[in-house]
């Protein structure tokens, strides 16, 4: 269950309703719209119909492989990090195969960095390893520079490709044509969800069924929850709400920075995700937002300078969890435990930043699990898109990292001519 804490916001929820009913209204209308008229297909994953599929996958192959290797670069690798470390904590991979219920390790390789790709290659039996490779049209350099190279070292032990690699791609793009020929197992990308928007597609639903996370349950969840995400009430549209803090914030106030403070370890890379989607959708025209995230208590003892510290120019959010579910004493003979340190921790630092005119809310929710955390993530997608509506701005484009792509392929080929993955 999600909460929205606006006691430390400096104004009230009554004021924002009655500032912006009439913007709301019109934002929620046609997000309602789009979503209708399926211009809104985030919000439709919930209709996914491989996840049958999938569970049959996984039956087949989980206890043939040791290690899951997940091949992509950003999103395709990002949502994976996120709900691995938030949902299964730090040290999943450390556990006895007993530990872990039976289920194989997960690791992540979205860079072409070869210190970092000599790293995993030093603890992988590639005979024990399937490698699920994530790129939409198979056009990704790096993602396919690194297929390419564990192809090779699959060869060199005469295995078969088919065996030891599956491929998520774009339903319709020549890689899956390519990949189906060659009898790898695929599964699609829907071609009508943007790449940071596709949360519940099988770009991560795949990776973490192997880990153990229940991919069944998220559709009943979905369901349940977007009901309330397409009211405009903002009372009980906690997209909604979270939406018109932000714009009252950046677009009347002028605070063009948002720093998101989990409190949690585990959930870091959660907030790196959404992090990365107000980057790519938020950054557009003459909207400056920045977005930074520290963990809480580490960060308290270097970052809060600069926060506590003229100009007044951020937004700060919270993200609690009220109930950890693990907890220790410090000593026996105190009554302390560590989750008071971390509580105490919070609440005292958001008195002191209060006291000093720092806007800052916090986003409560009850514990960690699948239904909080989908939740969550869905309900983050949301606001984004009810800023979209709000700026009058396109919130799924991403003009200057094509850009990027395109130069730096062309580049390459120039130096090195054409290559073939």
């Amino acid at each position: 269950m999600i909460k929205i804490d606006i006691e430390k916001l400096l104004f009230s929820k009554s004021f924002l309703e009655l500032k912006y009913r009439t913007k709301s209204s019109q934002a929620i209308k046609k997000i309602n719209e789009k979503y209708n008229s399926w211009n809104l297909d985030f919000l439709k994953v919930d209709e996914n119909k491989d996840v049958k599929k999938i569970l049959e996958f996984i039956k087949d192959k989980k206890d043939k492989f040791e290690n899951i290797v997940v091949l992509g670069v950003w999103w395709s690798a990002l949502w994976t990090r996120a709900l691995m470390q938030t949902l299964k904590w730090k040290y999943y991979n450390e556990l006895s195969r007993k530990k872990r219920w039976n289920n194989p390790k997960l690791y992540i390789l979205d860079n072409v960095d070869p210190k970092e790709i000599d790293d995993l290659i030093q603890i992988l039996d590639l005979k024990e390893t399937l490698f699920i490779v994530i790129s939409k049209s198979g056009w990704t350099i790096e993602t396919m520079s690194i297929f390419t190279f564990f192809k090779e070292k699959i060869k060199k032990l005469n295995l078969k490709l088919e065996k030891h690699f599956v491929i998520i791609a774009w339903e319709n793009s020549d890689f899956k044509k390519k990949s189906l020929e060659k009898w790898y197992n695929v599964f699609d990308i829907p071609e009508w969800i943007w790449w940071r928007f596709s949360a519940f597609t099988n770009v991560w639903l795949l990776p973490l069924a192997f880990i153990w996370i229940d991919i069944e349950q998220i559709v009943e969840w979905v369901k349940n929850i977007k009901k309330t995400l397409l009211s405009d009430n903002i009372f009980e549209n906690p997209a909604l709400l979270t939406a018109i803090i932000q714009y009252h914030t950046y677009f009347e106030l002028n605070k063009n920075i948002t720093v998101f403070f989990p409190y949690a370890w585990n959930l870091f890379f959660l907030w790196e995700w959404y992090k990365q989607m107000m980057w790519e959708s938020l950054w557009k025209w003459w909207i400056w937002v920045t977005t930074t995230s520290a963990i809480w208590t580490t960060d308290q003892h270097s970052q809060l300078q600069l926060y506590y510290d003229w100009p007044n120019d951020k937004l700060i959010t919270f993200l609690e969890v009220e109930d950890l579910w693990i907890n220790y004493r410090i000593d026996k003979s105190q009554k302390i435990s560590f989750k008071d340190l971390l509580d105490n921790s919070k609440y005292w630092t958001e008195e002191s930043i209060s006291s000093y005119n720092k806007i800052n809310y916090t986003i409560k929710i009850d514990k960690i699990n699948e239904k909080t955390i989908w939740e969550l993530i869905i309900m983050l997608e949301v606001q984004t898109a009810i800023l979209w509506e709000f700026y009058w701005f396109n919130a799924f484009d991403q003009p200057w990292v094509e850009i990027w792509k395109n130069i730096t392929k062309e580049k390459l080929i120039e130096k090195f001519g054409e290559f073939k993955f």
